[in-house]
């Protein structure tokens, strides 16, 4: 190679057409040219379409007209906005002045990037505004603050696709050794390594899967916030991993962590139920019963088996448990003057059983007795099935305890004898139809 400036200048020049040259034939990552064995998705997918119908393959790739190939990326950018101009042509064809409303939602893809849906359609409901508000321990300020602080945690690990591979890496080599040492057994879709999950704000069920994620992968998690507190590139990375890793190391937030598992799976499937668009309200309501009698069993007798999960789980992940017996002290009580109480005392009284009485709470505000006896009563009217679930003493319950102003005296006679001759008249229909 020459010296001097312009040498320099010459070989940049020629390294630059080059790479020029090669970008001509290299799209994506792939090398597109027709002797590469790795021409990419788009042109190997046309080629498999071409060996299975001739007359595709006679108009395509090697046998298409040399200006008329349109495999080009920028013909191809160019088609997909014909295909969606027309989809939005079409769309408002068919929407024309009728009113619409737009569902936008978001969901992870594989690299844990937030990807974002939207759809277009007359009716914007699903089922997610049946449990808005559901979760109103969230009322009591130390659940709050752990919700906050889970959310926190998760947004710094789940921060980068560098991170959630470091954590899938910390989490395979996890069940790799506990497998070694028999803690833990194999099989088929059995100790899959999977990942973080961000809670949202209108499903609670989220919560609950985020809170179970978390437990599954609390030491790879450990792991991945050491390195960035060790390693992170700016102060304020490091800071946030030093405040989360000292959260996870915290007794105080492992006891959240499993009380709201505790709690939150009891009432998860009743929250799955009221988010189906199709609802089952007799199903609906023994759940809500099922729910409130499981809660009540879990304040009743569940204190020492949650302290003992919890226990557990500190001892594994080297966390230290504090005395039970000793005096639990904290800047509001100090400041409130209230009298001292052990630790058992705050964890018990101030944390465990106010989460669930606060939940008992609201399922009896939201569902009272009142109001159950009413759904059930209503699943008369089912029209599934034929009327099966038709009832004539129900409805007229119905009418002498919900709506008695809705019907006089001699209406109410009628009604009776007018359910008879249906009930019967459905019954001779369905004999006849056999």
């Amino acid at each position: 190679m020459g010296k001097g400036p312009n040498s320099a200048h010459r070989f940049a020049t020629r390294c630059l057409e080059n790479l020029k040259n090669q970008s001509c034939h290299i799209e994506r990552g792939h090398d597109e040219r027709p002797e590469s064995k790795n021409r990419g998705n788009f042109l190997e997918m046309i080629e498999l379409l071409a060996s299975y119908n001739e007359q595709v393959g006679a108009l395509v790739l090697g046998n298409a007209p040399q200006n008329a190939k349109y495999t080009s990326h920028q013909i191809q950018k160019e088609i997909l906005h014909v295909f969606a101009r027309n989809v939005q042509s079409s769309i408002r064809h068919e929407i024309g002045d009728a009113r619409f409303c737009l569902l936008v939602d978001e969901a992870q893809d594989e690299s844990r990037r937030e990807q974002m849906a939207l759809v277009i359609r007359g009716q914007g409901y699903d089922g997610a505004s049946n449990m808005r508000g559901e979760w109103n321990a969230r009322e009591i300020s130390d659940v709050h603050t752990f919700f906050q602080n889970l959310i926190f945690i998760i947004n710094i690990v789940s921060a980068s696709c560098k991170r959630n591979d470091e954590l899938r890496a910390f989490q395979a080599a996890t069940i790799e050794h506990l497998v070694d040492i028999g803690e833990i057994e194999t099989g088929k879709e059995v100790n899959q390594v999977g990942g973080l999950q961000r809670p949202g704000d209108s499903r609670w069920s989220s919560h609950f899967k985020s809170i179970c994620n978390l437990i599954k992968m609390y030491g790879a998690t450990c792991l991945v916030l050491e390195n960035i507190a060790l390693d992170g590139s700016t102060y304020s990375q490091r800071g946030d991993a030093t405040f989360s890793f000292k959260l996870l190391m915290s007794f105080d937030f492992a006891f959240f962590l499993h009380i709201m598992k505790n709690v939150m799976g009891i009432t998860d499937v009743l929250c799955q139920a009221l988010q189906q668009k199709s609802q089952d309200i007799l199903n609906a309501m023994h759940l809500v019963t099922s729910t409130k009698t499981l809660i009540q069993k879990l304040r009743d007798d569940g204190w020492e088996t949650i302290l003992e999960e919890v226990t557990s789980f500190c001892k594994h992940q080297d966390i230290e448990v504090p005395d039970m017996d000793t005096c639990f002290s904290s800047v509001r009580r100090s400041r409130r003057k209230t009298k001292s109480v052990t630790v058992e005392h705050h964890y018990r009284v101030d944390i465990f059983t106010a989460i669930i009485d606060q939940e008992l709470q609201e399922l009896n505000n939201r569902f009272n007795e009142q109001a159950i006896e009413l759904l059930k009563l209503s699943t008369t009217l089912d029209p599934r099935n034929s009327y099966k679930l038709f009832n004539v003493e129900d409805i007229c319950l119905l009418v002498d305890k919900f709506y008695p102003e809705d019907f006089s005296d001699q209406e109410k006679i009628h009604l009776r004898f007018q359910l008879q001759h249906y009930e019967l008249d459905q019954l001779l229909n369905e004999l006849s139809q056999r």
